[in-house]
């Protein structure tokens, strides 16, 4: 007589003799070589995220630059990339706005939130603009490390030409020559 899979299922489990299931050992064991494991991989996945916030701000300073020339080009007057008012001397940490116009009638074309995280430092004071052909006046690198770590490796410059062309550089607070 066939009694089906259940029968076949319950005659299985009567001949291991053995319940399923972990003991208490074998669980601690693998709890321990979890911790082990994770110890080790901490310090990597914490400066990956450091190089990753970092290259994050570079890359939307890069954005804000291309923008800033297209506009510039499109709506044929200078166009400004800035640091925000409580930002002091060549620090850009904390955010930067595009602008078009001059004194009396400014309109804010994009502003880049701050990431606390990053320090982000201008070669020279003051802002930087892009005339009606999209092009910079002066040559300016921006530096992009972690805030509060000396030594990091996890830095990049974002190089400005006086053409106006960005360049991105990892790894490295100078610009290529």
């Amino acid at each position: 007589m066939n009694h089906g899979f259940c029968a076949c299922a319950q005659a299985n489990s009567r001949r291991v003799g053995k319940p399923g299931g972990f003991t208490l050992v074998e669980l601690m064991v693998v709890i321990a070589l979890m911790a082990i494991l994770l110890a080790m991989a901490l310090p990597s996945f914490s400066s990956m995220t450091e190089k990753l916030r970092v290259e994050g701000m570079a890359s939307a300073l890069v954005a804000s630059m291309s923008h800033a020339r297209s506009e510039a080009a499109r709506r044929g007057k200078t166009v400004t990339v800035q640091q925000r008012t409580n930002c002091a001397s060549k620090d850009w940490s904390c955010g930067w706005d595009t602008v078009v116009g001059d004194d009396d009638d400014v309109e804010t074309l994009r502003r880049q939130e701050p990431d606390t995280r990053v320090k982000v430092t201008k070669s020279k004071h003051g802002a930087l603009s892009f005339d009606a052909m999209g092009q910079s006046a002066s040559f300016v690198s921006f530096d992009f490390q972690p805030a509060g770590v000396s030594n990091s490796t996890n830095v990049a410059t974002l190089c400005i030409a006086l053409g106006g062309r960005a360049k991105l550089v990892k790894g490295t607070t100078t610009c290529p020559t």
